[in-house]
């Protein structure tokens, strides 16, 4: 028969599984917190004991959802597994997807096949997948807001660095390619030729003037003539990347 309960106590379960509702009383009086008593108790019915701790396992990782005085049952929520009740809906999913070759009469009808209505069963599972489904979109929700809030934190750091180098006289990336564009156009202005093809500065090359500062400057720090010479070289590059768009 079908049962018309829209939740139950995993033995409950177990024993409407196995058929012995007859028993019901009997086996409810053994104590479920020893491991093994049901088996112990009644060894004629073997297949209590498995399809009791089938459930209490499907429970324990998650597979079929449980709760505790309303409360979802979770990995770290721990309780009395023999206090844990399931629902009707979430069960029938259950034995779906795991026992498809299983159709306990508590649960499924025996004539699921309507030609102008949706059964039941079939309404409990689409319900319990939607609800699944929800439950799934909300924890991405979740997730991403996680996510955003990461984002956005990380973007204010990056921005107060950058501002902390720039007191610092350290040019962040951005500023970096001012400084190549600035200096390279400079240049170009300093070594090239006017329109006319005159030369526009007393410096015949690049490495006068490189040789004129570093006399003019001499041992002072990032004025070497390595280091002029490697940024005269990034400026240049840098600004005929940028005229050629």
């Amino acid at each position: 028969m079908i049962s018309i309960r829209s939740s139950y106590h995993p033995i409950e379960a177990a024993i409407l599984w196995c058929d012995l509702v007859d028993y019901e009383a009997e086996i409810l009086r053994v104590d479920l917190s020893l491991p093994g008593s049901l088996l112990k108790r009644f060894p004629q019915w073997p297949l209590l004991e498995k399809s009791t701790e089938c459930i209490y396992d499907a429970i324990t990782c998650g597979d079929l959802p449980a709760t505790y005085l309303g409360y979802p049952v979770t990995l770290a929520n721990h309780v009395h597994r023999e206090y844990c009740c399931i629902r009707r809906a979430d069960l029938l999913v259950w034995f779906l997807r795991n026992f498809p070759d299983q159709k306990p009469a508590f649960l499924f009808s025996s004539n699921l096949n309507h030609a102008e209505c949706i059964s039941l069963n079939a309404h409990l599972v689409q319900q319990a997948d939607l609800q699944a489904s929800e439950r799934i979109i909300k924890s991405l929700q979740e997730e991403l807001k996680t996510t955003t809030d990461e984002m956005t934190a990380l973007i204010k750091l990056n921005n107060e660095l950058s501002a902390r180098l720039e007191a610092c006289g350290i040019p962040s990336e951005l500023s970096e390619g001012t400084h190549n564009l600035l200096v390279g156009a400079v240049l170009e202005v300093t070594l090239g030729k006017s329109k006319s093809g005159q030369r526009q500065s007393i410096y015949p090359s690049q490495t006068a003037l490189v040789e004129a500062i570093t006399m003019r400057f001499p041992g002072m720090g990032g004025l070497s003539k390595h280091t002029i010479d490697r940024r005269f070289a990034d400026a240049r590059r840098h600004l005929a990347q940028v005229l050629r768009g």
